[in-house]
């Protein structure tokens, strides 16, 4: 006789994970949290969100956010460690010094023999001949102060992210400056950073969206459960900035307003720094850091026995 009721079918998994969620924001020692599943979990979701980009300086292309690999109902035994965890921080906007916004930095997580590591996302490309965007999970956005021609958005890693946008070189004429790309989002429901317009003035391109992970993680975790949207591209005065994408990436700087930081464990890239003209310096910002997210899974589904719910529930595994 079969042993949920007498109903003939295939074996259903039932987790009582109680859909615990668990955010990592920070490497460390191991998680108290995490240092076991809950004795009923037997299936849980999971999200490895890498560091962002960047943003480049003046005219600066947006950061690229942070590669993203999630998966849903992956078995686990229960009362087991899931393995280490590493959260990567946000790469540094670049403030003159060098050619790009910083990469940020990878994240990973271990699940019994298996590690998974998101790859850091791109920085933003700067102004002068060197200012491509640079490669990562999603890759920063293309500077825009090229004198000569466009600069190329870096590019995203397959199934983690999106290419950065192409910087354009623009017009010069009547103080318009040229307009650097966006970084670039997400790619599973996400988007690529906008190419930088050339005309008619130098608006900063947008940072592609992020991806709506809320379906398996809720709205409590990222930007209402959204992640990795990329950082927008600087302007000139008395031009539009890049909007950052939705997922925690950061404006573009234009006139009086500074470039934003991406969103602390969004994985958000930063926003590029705009024309360097008074009173902001050019700057780029920062990219949002990682984060690294478990859900414990709450499921009971077919037809059971009273005799098996019984036990189920006196184990704590319903």
């Amino acid at each position: 006789m079969a042993g949920n009721g007498g109903i003939i079918g295939p074996v259903n998994t039932i987790s009582a994970g109680k859909n615990t969620i668990t955010s990592i924001t920070a490497t460390g020692p191991t998680n108290p949290a995490l240092a076991a599943t809950q004795p009923g979990t037997r299936l849980i979701n999971f999200l490895v969100a890498g560091g962002a980009g960047g943003g480049g300086y003046n005219h600066g292309g947006g950061g690229g956010a942070g590669g993203i690999i999630s998966n849903t109902n992956i078995p686990v035994a229960g009362g087991a460690a899931l393995g280490a965890a590493v959260v990567g921080a946000g790469g540094a906007g670049d403030t003159g010094a060098g050619c790009t916004g910083a990469d940020g930095t990878n994240s990973s997580l271990i699940i019994g023999c298996t590690t998974y590591t998101s790859t850091a996302g791109g920085g933003g490309g700067s102004c002068g001949t060197s200012g491509a965007g640079r490669p990562g999970g999603s890759g920063g956005g293309g500077g825009g102060e090229s004198p000569s021609a466009p600069m190329a958005g870096g590019c995203g890693t397959a199934c983690q992210g999106n290419d950065g946008g192409v910087g354009s070189c623009g017009p010069r004429s009547g103080g318009a400056g040229a307009a650097a790309g966006g970084g670039g989002g997400k790619c599973s429901a996400g988007a690529a950073g906008t190419t930088g317009p050339a005309t008619p003035a130098a608006c900063g391109g947008n940072g592609g969206n992020g991806t709506d992970l809320s379906p398996a993680f809720g709205t409590g975790v990222g930007v209402c459960g959204v992640f990795a949207g990329g950082g927008g591209g600087g302007a000139s005065t008395g031009s539009t900035a890049g909007t950052g994408g939705p997922g925690g990436g950061g404006v573009g700087g234009a006139g009086s307003c500074a470039a934003a930081a991406g969103t602390a464990n969004t994985a958000g890239g930063g926003g590029g720094g705009d024309s360097g003209g008074s009173p902001l310096s050019g700057a780029g910002a920062a990219g949002g850091s990682g984060v690294v997210v478990i859900k414990e899974i709450n499921k009971a589904s077919g037809v059971w026995s009273m005799n098996t719910v019984y036990e189920y529930v006196k184990d704590e595994r319903w």
